[in-house]
C-alpha cells in the first residue's frame, strides 16, 4: 500500500475525532460541563439526591402502585425539583464570578445555552435514580416485590419508555423556564408577568365563576405538557408526537428569549 493511499484511508478517522473534540469543546457545552461540576463540588447535588430519596421513601417504599401512579407521583415531585435545583444552579452561576468567563466568550448566548443544557441534563440521572429505587423494592405485604414488574404493576418496556420520555420532556421545559426567568437574566417586569400567568392558571383551574371561565385560555400552553404527563398510561400516539414537538419549541423559544434578555442586560448594574 502506498503512503498516499494509506493517508487517504486514515484521514476520515482523524476528521471524525477532530469533529467530536471540537463539538465537545463548543462554548455552550463547556459552560454546561463546568456548571455541573461546580454544582456537584459545592454539595448541592446531595440535596437533589436526598429529595429524590425522600420521594421514594414517602410514596414508593411501602407501596409501588401501577404505572399511572408512578408517573403521576414522580412527575409532580421531579417537577418541583426541576424548579428548586435550577434556581440554585442559575443563582450560583450568575454571581460576580461570571464576569470573567463572559469576557472570554464571543457571545453571552453560549452561557445561556450552557445553563439550559446543564439544568436539563441533570433531570435525567435524578429520574433514573428514582426509577431504580421504585422499581427494585417496596415493602408491601403480601408480598414484598423483588423485581421491575412486581414493584410497578403493569410495567412494560413500552409504557415505561413512553412515560419516561413524557416526564423528562416536561421537567426539561420547567428547568428551561426557570433559567429564562431567574434573575439577572429576565427583567423584573418579565418575572411579574410570569407570576401573574401562574396565578391566572391556578385560579382558573381551582375556582368557578365567569372570571375563572374567562381565564381558562391561560391553561392552553399547558395542554402539550398534560398530554406528555399521561404517556405512561395512554402511550404516545400522534397527539403525543405533536406535543413533544411543541415542548421542543417551548425549550427553543425560552432559550432564545433568555439569550435576548442576557444580551441586553448590563450585569454591572445587578
Amino acid at each position: 500500500m502506498s503512503v498516499k493511499s494509506y493517508e487517504t484511508e486514515i484521514q476520515p478517522s482523524f476528521n471524525v475525532g477532530h469533529a467530536l473534540k471540537a463539538f465537545w469543546r463548543l462554548p455552550g457545552l463547556t459552560v454546561a460541563r463546568f456548571t455541573l461540576l461546580s454544582y456537584m463540588r459545592s454539595g448541592w447535588i446531595i440535596g437533589d439526591i436526598v429529595f429524590v430519596w425522600l420521594l421514594y421513601a414517602i410514596f414508593f417504599f411501602e407501596f409501588g402502585g401501577n404505572v399511572a401512579y408512578f408517573f403521576g407521583t414522580s412527575g409532580q415531585g421531579l417537577g418541583a425539583l426541576a424548579i428548586i435545583g435550577p434556581v440554585v444552579m442559575v443563582t450560583r452561576a450568575m454571581n460576580a464570578r461570571v464576569y470573567l468567563p463572559l469576557s472570554r466568550l464571543t457571545s453571552r448566548s453560549s452561557y445561556i445555552r450552557g445553563l439550559v443544557i446543564a439544568t436539563g441534563v441533570l433531570r435525567i440521572p435524578l429520574f433514573l435514580l428514582l426509577l431504580i429505587l421504585a422499581a427494585t423494592y417496596h415493602e408491601f405485604t403480601p408480598p414484598p416485590c423483588t423485581g421491575f414488574e412486581g414493584c410497578i404493576q403493569g410495567a412494560t418496556i413500552g409504557n415505561m419508555l413512553a412515560g419516561s420520555l413524557g416526564l423528562l420532556a416536561n421537567c426539561i421545559v420547567i428547568s428551561t423556564l426557570v433559567v429564562a426567568f431567574t434573575a439577572p437574566i429576565a427583567t423584573r417586569m418579565a418575572r411579574i408577568l410570569i407570576l401573574g400567568w401562574f396565578a391566572a392558571v391556578l385560579y382558573s383551574n381551582t375556582s368557578l365563576g365567569p372570571v375563572a371561565a374567562f381565564l381558562s385560555f391561560t391553561r392552553w400552553p399547558l395542554i402539550p405538557m398534560s398530554i406528555c404527563y399521561n404517556f405512561g398510561a395512554t402511550g404516545i400516539g400522534w397527539s403525543g408526537i405533536v406535543s413533544l414537538c411543541l415542548l421542543a419549541l417551548y425549550i427553543f423559544g425560552l432559550t432564545i428569549l433568555a439569550e435576548y434578555w442576557m444580551r441586553r442586560r448590563d450585569l454591572l448594574l445587578q
